[in-house]
């Protein structure tokens, strides 16, 4: 039995928040999130009643947003950081309000309080047509690799994508290194890794990226947010750039069936065991949970 599927011990709230999203079929959760921000709230509460995971999704995007709303970042602190959902995160600092890989039901409806936005690829887990619309419409931001849009808050637009050398942004008070990853051995350089700077803390988030040789940062970082089950090997990753804080996400994304590529939080809880056995400290958050 390898390291990745040793038994592993469930808290109770990690157990209830398994068993609510194990019953939420894909098509279901395909269903819901297609309805988009204008669902009816009758709608919006009877797919809820039927898959209690649906509740959880749906909530927590709410729940993010009030906590930013109220965050106050003093100047000199870290960012303020929230897991939204799948990989998509809420990032506060003392001067700017931004998301990355958010692709969610409702996010179109939060475009107008963000400054800007980071996509790692073109993945619908990881974007959202109309979330990315609504940032266009309102002159914001949108860095990817593959839209066209970086530039708008400057006027006019310029190309999406960027050669596999590292492009950086400079966004409000964060200073963005942007590099080209694998995502498998047939989506070369498909999926961006964001360096996130603000001050001297720096945030690493990897997108669906499986190849540690090409993920470089420039200085060890404070948190770095990982898809565990890409084929990259979480403790390679603590050993070759020293993060102080790993957050394994993407686990639990509903449009995977239960029984393919939903990584569970038991996978979850064992890649944190990896990489804390590598040197790192390590956390598995739910979704609306803040990470720094």
């Amino acid at each position: 039995m390898s390291d990745t599927e040793q038994p592993c011990e469930m808290p109770d709230a990690f157990a209830a928040f398994q068993r609510d999203v194990d019953g939420v079929p894909a098509p279901a959760y395909q269903a819901f999130r297609a309805a988009g921000a204008e669902m009816t709230e009758a709608a919006r509460e009877a797919a809820m009643a039927a898959c209690p995971g649906l509740r959880r999704y749906d909530e927590a995007i709410g729940r993010v947003f009030d906590e930013a709303r109220a965050t106050v970042v003093p100047d000199g602190a870290p960012p303020a950081v929230w897991l939204v959902y799948n990989m998509g995160l809420v990032v506060k600092t003392p001067r700017s309000l931004f998301a990355v890989d958010l692709a969610h039901r409702r996010g179109a409806s939060f475009a107008p309080m963000l400054d800007f936005a980071l996509v790692s690829h073109n993945h619908g887990d990881h974007w959202d047509a109309a979330f990315y619309e609504a940032m266009n419409r309102a002159g914001k931001t949108v860095v990817s690799n593959f839209l066209d849009n970086y530039g708008a808050v400057r006027g006019g637009k310029s190309p999406g994508g960027y050669a596999p050398d590292a492009k950086t942004f400079e966004l409000g008070d964060a200073t963005v290194r942007a590099t080209l990853s694998d995502h498998n051995r047939y989506l070369v350089d498909f999926t961006t890794a964001f360096e996130i700077s603000v001050g001297d803390w720096t945030l690493y988030h990897t997108g669906d990226s499986c190849n540690v040789a090409k993920l470089a940062p420039s200085r060890a970082p404070d948190l770095w947010v990982v898809h565990p089950r890409c084929g990259l090997d979480v403790a390679d990753g603590v050993r070759a750039f020293h993060p102080h804080r790993v957050a394994i996400a993407h686990l639990c994304e509903l449009g995977h069936p239960p029984e393919r590529w939903r990584w569970t939080l038991a996978d979850g809880l064992r890649a944190a065991a990896l990489a804390e056995s590598a040197g790192a400290e390590a956390i598995v958050p739910l979704w609306g949970d803040r990470l720094q």
